[in-house]
């Protein structure tokens, strides 16, 4: 699935089964065709520009491959650029200093902040492990034998700018990924391995296809990094888990296919999990909530992301799944930091490093929790105060 070729406005006949079939909006067909209409007009639109979520689903739906999601985000890219962002947005700009991220990093306990400063290393460096801007807020994951052999490297400004491409900010992605794939060059990397589907995708697809750029290093996502460790033996398995868990899918899986999607769930099966699909999943999966945000409509506003977050807690809530397991970090924070205001769910939110610790006889140090609160008072001191402000910015 190729999200980053233009849309096709030959192709589409105005069939409105993309937004019909929308996993968020599910419009009535007529109003759906209406919609579809109206945005390739150029026109503005009563439902998508503000409640689309970016989460790909309607590029499998379209029946004439034109990549609707891509028609929404230039629509955003050109509204952002025209009218600036509201001032409230600028907190989750990571760029931005200070952001919701720095605010937590900020804050971390101090085993966690002796770790960054480590990862901040740029001797030379063949292979790394690169955290991304969502393990940095997280470090306490890495505190596993999974990682033995090899070094993380990176820091809080080394974000791949993956919400930048997807809120429709191209030029500041552009710049973002750029100084990524340069910080990495310089210190001699061949190859990486990345947790975050996200950034292997702003690797994979967005920087060579959009931006033209290339990382002169090869790329592999953690998963089939650590399947090749189990397998091998390298990593020995010694419980099986007795639990249920249904999977938060991360959205950019849908573009690497059922092949990649199925990884999550053998890793799972080979640990004694069983796995309770949610009612949309693959590729009609729900964002984890931070798509909420994404709209210019939105810019960011934190009711619109709880309420997004919410959609999916309460979705997971009717497989009767003893838990969630998320295999991307921002999902695992989003969703914790939901709970918070959507305190109805009581199902507890497992990364897949933790599962697979237990699975090892380790104990996970399950600080998602805390990190939850902790991201929630920052946008309650940084954000919330600029709700009513009329101020805008601009990014390009």
């Amino acid at each position: 699935m190729d999200i980053f070729k233009p849309f096709d406005y030959q192709a589409c006949d105005l069939c409105g089964l993309c937004l019909h079939g929308c996993p968020v909006m599910k419009l009535p067909l007529d109003e759906a065709k209406n919609e579809i209409a109206r945005l390739i007009g150029g026109y503005e639109t009563k439902h998508v520009l503000k409640r689309c979520t970016s989460c790909f689903a309607c590029n499998f739906i379209c029946p004439h491959d034109c990549n609707p999601t891509k028609l929404i985000m230039d629509k955003w890219h050109e509204k952002n650029v025209k009218n600036g962002l509201p001032a409230r947005a600028e907190f989750y700009i990571p760029t931005k200093s200070p952001n919701f991220r720095s605010y937590v990093v900020d804050r971390l306990p101090e085993d966690e902040k002796a770790m960054l400063r480590n990862w901040e290393d740029t001797s030379p460096c063949e292979e790394v492990f690169y955290p991304g801007c969502n393990w940095v807020t997280a470090p306490f994951l890495a505190k596993t034998s999974l990682l033995d052999g090899i070094s993380i490297r990176g820091s809080l400004d080394l974000c791949c700018g993956e919400t930048l491409f997807r809120t429709g900010l191209y030029e500041e992605a552009r710049r973002q990924g750029m100084k990524v794939k340069e910080h990495y060059e310089d210190m001699g990397v061949k190859k990486m391995i990345i947790p975050c589907t996200a950034g292997l995708n702003m690797f994979c697809n967005v920087l060579p296809k959009y931006f033209g750029i290339t990382p002169g290093f090869e790329v592999q996502h953690m998963l089939p990094w650590l399947l090749e460790r189990i397998e091998s033996g390298q990593v020995k398995l010694k419980n099986k888990l007795d639990l249920t868990v249904t999977i938060q899918e991360s959205c950019y899986s849908k573009l690497f296919g059922d092949e990649y999607m199925d990884l999550v769930r053998k890793i799972l099966n080979m640990i004694g999990i069983k796995v309770k699909e949610e009612d949309l999943c693959r590729e009609r999966a729900l964002c984890c909530g931070i798509g909420g945000g994404f709209s210019h409509a939105s810019g960011y506003h934190p009711i619109d992301i709880t309420l997004s977050a919410m959609r999916s807690l309460r979705l997971a809530e009717k497989t009767k799944a003893d838990a969630i397991a998320v295999y991307c970090v921002g999902c695992m924070h989003m969703l914790s930091s939901a709970k918070i205001s959507y305190p109805f769910t009581r199902m507890p939110i497992y990364h897949i490093v933790e599962l697979i610790q237990m699975a090892i006889g380790e104990s996970p140090l399950r600080r998602n929790v805390s990190r939850a609160w902790l991201t929630m008072m920052g946008i309650a001191r940084n954000q919330l105060p600029k709700l009513i402000s009329r101020q805008r910015f601009y990014m390009e």
